[in-house]
This record gives C-alpha cells, structure tokens and sequence, in this order.
C-alpha cells in the first residue's frame, strides 16, 4: 500500500473513531478536530481533539472519560492537570488539562484549553490539507521515515521549498 493509499486508510479510520466518540454529548464543550487527522498527513494512529473549555475542572474531564470508555474500549488513560507551574509553555494562556487515550489501536490527545484565545492548529491544519501532490508524498515519505522528528519541523522544510 503506497503512503498516500495509507494516508487516505487512515483518515477514514480516524472519522469513523471520531463518529464514535461523539465527543460532543462525552463533555460540554464544542470538540475540535486538529492535526494529520484533520490535515490528511496521517502516517501513525494519532487522534488529536482541542476543547475551549474555561470552566473545565477535573471531575467534569473524568467523568466525561468515563463516558468514552463506555463507547471505544480504553487500554489506558493518562491524566494531566497542567495549570499554573505545570503548563506546558510559559504563557498563561496555555493552562490546560491534557488527556492521552490508548484504545488497542488508536493513540487520542485530548486537550482542554482554559484560555479562550486564537490558536493556530485547525488554520495549519487546513493548510496543509492544500498543499500540492508532491508536498504531500514528500510530507508523509518524511513523517513515516523520520518519526522521531516532530512534524512541525517536516511541514515548514516541505513547504518551504
């Protein structure tokens, strides 16, 4: 199967986890698509979904946690409060709570923003999902056979050119 052929494997498999999900009725807050699974750039199981969510707690995540278990069999689950000294850079705008999802096959990120403020991932998204046929074989040959490079750095060497 050629990349793009996976690529395109993957992004269907990506929605149907998505659909079943149902994220929206999980928490209260408006789900967000990001990422490959959004861009189309898909060379590994990686979901990744963004909450505005200002008045998220961590009761209100677990449960909601719950209810996806209850949906998509989870294998694991890690939890993190990253607020105040635990966020994960320096602007107080990116206060969060972060959850990673393991099923048997999928890898989720689940992120709940607790700054409503303009944040690039759907608009780069959606940027990529434009570039050209070669950017795209070159994007994902880079992602499958670098993995241990962070696609930000492939997609602004690829579209650089």
């Amino acid at each position: 199967m050629s990349l793009v052929d996976r690529a395109e494997a993957l992004q269907a498999e990506a929605q149907a986890l998505y659909r079943a999900l149902d994220l929206g009725t999980a928490f209260p807050w408006e789900p967000v698509l990001i990422g490959s699974a959004l861009s189309g750039l898909l060379v590994d199981r990686d979901l990744d979904v963004m909450f505005d969510a200002p008045d998220a707690n961590a009761a209100t995540i677990l449960n909601g946690l719950i209810t996806l278990d209850h949906r998509v069999p989870l294998r694991a689950v890690d939890f993190r409060d990253e607020r105040a000294d635990r966020r994960p850079a320096p602007a107080l705008t990116d206060e969060r709570f972060y959850a990673v999802l393991h099923t048997e096959t999928w890898k989720i990120d689940l992120t709940f923003w607790l700054h409503v403020v303009p944040r690039p991932h759907v608009a780069e998204a959606l940027r990529l999902r434009d570039c050209t046929p070669g950017q795209r074989l070159t994007i994902l040959r880079l992602k499958h056979e670098c993995s241990d490079v962070d696609s930000s750095v492939i997609y602004r060497a690829v579209l650089a050119d």
